[in-house]
């Protein structure tokens, strides 16, 4: 029985078709923090590039305030991650955090041949393919997404492995400088209870067409929770 499910489960999550998004594409959005506006973000594929000789794609992710807010509250994120190009689990994580008073640095080096996760200052053992938020982002562009099935990852950012669980969970109509979008609601989702109370945690509304466009984007941080919606794509 477990072999079936874990069949099934593999089965969910494969990949087959064009990819829907390629190098050099760039998704800006306008940014809330904890539902004021603060300023803009923006989700860049600059290209691929080797990492311990794989093929990846190096995806940018960048937040800042603008204007009054820089000196209420300043956010200046920067998120750098290398993608594997045929399976989208994370070769390396590369966070600047600067939020507030609060700054953090973290560069997070995955070894999959070898099982272990390295940063500068310790090593831990690993026995999944880690998959962040920001690469999250991505994969759930590439894969069949099942109404109300409940998808189990693995992360690491740096401070301790954190397993968690993501759940389509519906449908809805997202407003944003593009138009109107019908988007598949993806959540966190944990012993029957929808999630968005841990730092980490995230919810994506993904376009229910063949771009799935991360529409809008909602991260939990050190200080609240940033609301992201998308008003340009180059």
């Amino acid at each position: 029985m477990k072999n079936i499910l874990t069949f099934i489960l593999l089965y969910s999550y494969s990949f087959s078709g064009e990819v829907p998004f390629k190098a050099g594409e760039s998704l800006k959005y306008s940014a809330q923090f904890n539902l004021v506006p603060v300023g803009e973000a923006e989700l860049f594929v600059s290209g691929i590039e080797k990492f311990n000789g794989i093929d990846s794609y190096h995806v940018s992710f960048f937040a800042q305030t603008k204007g009054l807010a820089n000196r209420i509250f300043k956010i200046d994120d920067r998120i750098d991650i290398w993608m594997d190009k045929k399976e989208f689990f994370t070769h390396r994580l590369k966070k600047d955090i600067n939020e507030g008073s609060y700054s953090k640095k973290v560069d997070v080096r995955f070894d999959y041949d070898k099982s272990i996760a390295t940063t500068k200052t310790k090593e831990v053992g690993i026995d999944f393919k880690a998959r962040d938020p920001f690469s999250m982002f991505y994969y759930l562009r590439v894969i069949t997404l099942i109404e109300n099935e409940v998808m189990s990852f693995s992360s690491y950012e740096g401070r301790r492995i954190v397993h968690y669980n993501l759940q389509m969970t519906g449908k809805e109509e997202i407003s944003s400088p593009l138009g109107t979008f019908l988007c598949k609601v993806i959540r966190p989702f944990n012993d029957g209870k929808n999630l968005f109370k841990n730092q980490g945690d995230m919810q994506i509304w993904v376009s229910d067409d063949e771009r799935k466009l991360p529409v809008k984007i909602q991260i939990k941080m050190k200080f609240g929770s940033m609301t992201l919606i998308l008003k340009e794509i180059d």
